[in-house]
């Protein structure tokens, strides 16, 4: 999909943590709610550059996809795992070639549970496939197994491997964590297999691996999930486990001190264009103005954005009359589908006209929609409270803020425009303003995303 993830896992680069790349001296984690294809293609092509620019240093997309083909592009195009859920369904995390000595690498944050496993590319040939099955058994031991191909193949927990005799076993008590990432190494070769965790060998066993390509799958489950990383790699696809935005923030807010020094980015999966060249100062102002619970852009069909929009003379009363939504919530915009379209429109001709607003922050502590909003990576514990499928919205815009006694504001020298709420979506010619939105991106000289090779076979 894009110049700055690596289509193959191979995982032959060294592994560290993250240090802050962005302009800002900070690591910035960028946080999508995703699914819909046509609107994440035009997203793709903002956040690709906002990465060559070095504004971004990892994205995070959820994966919500709400049919087959959505989720078949997500996986295609975001090949890399950012998360296993506690499912034990195994997931794509690259390929080897075995000829010589070869390496496959990653970083892993699981408590207990932890299954790699690599099998003949595509499922050819006699080759056999193995799995480690790191700290099973209540964390407490480490095994090497034999697994059949075509369980790897389905992607779908079989147990019986675990009825046929390991080829090898180490004691490992505690060697996984839920808290800190473990580097893990694998090393195949014809003449063995091997597994080393924080550069400590655990298991070497001398079972042949004919030569050719093998498939690397992972897995994580009875009672634990996992969160990956890659060598190179900064684009991420985070798997669900239901509906329900809640599984993000537990993810987050349990692993809040890891992000203390981050900052989030919050967006949609339909946000449509992107102020680029001021998306630095939009960081600055909030890693600067700490005061602040959340930092909203200035987005075009926010109903709390649009009021002050037409303040600032950006949208002219001729066009629409808009008011303060009572309490920041809903409003004549939010519902009205011939209103939002208006807007986009008028934003398509004279984008000029939104982008020379003052950098002023507009103070705001009613309910805000979050369609692309900023925090501090140290507030993450806060957010333990969202649960399931609850209002998000509401607890992160009005309940967290009020009982910490801070504030949220719109900062209106950064532009962001959204495509729709629900209320709007099914009665807008969404096709034709994206097509519109195509252009302008266009004209930014923001390239067409790259379809990623087919790395897994589908």
């Amino acid at each position: 999909m894009t110049t700055t993830s690596p289509r193959v896992l191979s995982g032959l680069s060294p592994l560290a943590d993250r240090t802050a790349t962005t302009v800002t001296g900070h690591r910035v984690v960028l946080v999508t709610f995703a699914g819909r294809r046509d609107r994440m293609e035009l997203l793709t092509r903002y956040v690709t550059e906002a990465m060559r620019r070095k504004l971004i240093d990892e994205w995070h997309v959820w994966n919500f996809s709400r049919n087959e083909a959505d989720d078949r592009w997500l996986r295609e195009q975001f090949p890399a795992i950012g998360r296993s859920p506690d499912n034990q369904v195994y997931f794509p995390a690259g390929r080897v070639t075995v000829a010589g000595n070869a390496r496959w690498r990653c970083r892993v944050r699981a408590g207990h549970d932890v299954h790699i496993a690599f099998g003949p590319h595509r499922g050819d040939g006699d080759a056999p496939a193995y799995e480690f099955v790191i700290g099973g058994w209540s964390n407490q031991r480490t095994v090497l197994r034999h697994i059949d191909n075509r369980d790897l193949l389905i992607q779908d927990h079989d147990d019986r491997a675990i009825q046929r005799p390991p080829i090898a076993v180490a004691a490992t008590p505690g060697i996984m964590s839920g808290n800190a990432f473990r580097d893990i190494e694998l090393s195949i070769d014809p003449t063995g297999v091997g597994l080393s965790v924080d550069g400590a060998e655990i298991i070497r066993s001398r079972t042949p691996v004919p030569a050719g390509m093998y498939d690397v799958q992972v897995k994580t489950g009875y009672g634990s999930d996992g969160e990956w990383r890659f060598p190179g790699v900064t684009e991420y696809l985070y798997n669900t486990d239901g509906p329900g935005w809640g599984q993000v923030y537990d993810l987050y807010s349990a692993h809040a001190q890891y992000y203390a020094d981050s900052v989030f980015l919050k967006c949609d999966d339909d946000i449509v264009y992107l102020q680029l060249d001021k998306l630095a100062d939009f960081l600055r102002f909030r890693i600067d103005q700490q005061r602040y619970f959340l930092v909203t852009a200035n987005v075009v069909n926010n109903n709390v954005c649009a009021y002050y929009q037409q303040q600032s003379g950006a949208i002219p009363a001729s066009l629409m009359t808009l008011e303060l939504p009572p309490g920041g919530f809903r409003g004549s915009l939010w519902e009205s589908p011939e209103l939002a379209t208006r807007l986009h429109n008028h934003f398509l001709d004279n984008p000029d006209a939104f982008e020379q607003n003052s950098t002023a922050p507009i103070f705001w502590s009613e309910r805000l929609s979050i369609n692309f909003v900023a925090w501090l990576g140290r507030d993450l514990s806060y957010m333990s409270a969202i649960s399931g499928d609850g209002d998000d919205e509401r607890i992160l815009s009005v309940d967290i803020p009020s009982y910490l006694k801070r504030p949220n504001c719109i900062y209106p020298g950064f532009v962001a425009s959204h495509l729709s709420y629900f209320s709007q979506e099914a009665a807008m010619d969404t096709a034709a303003l994206m097509s519109r939105y195509r252009r302008l991106a266009a004209e930014r000289g923001l390239p067409l995303p790259e379809r990623s090779m087919e790395m897994y076979g589908r």
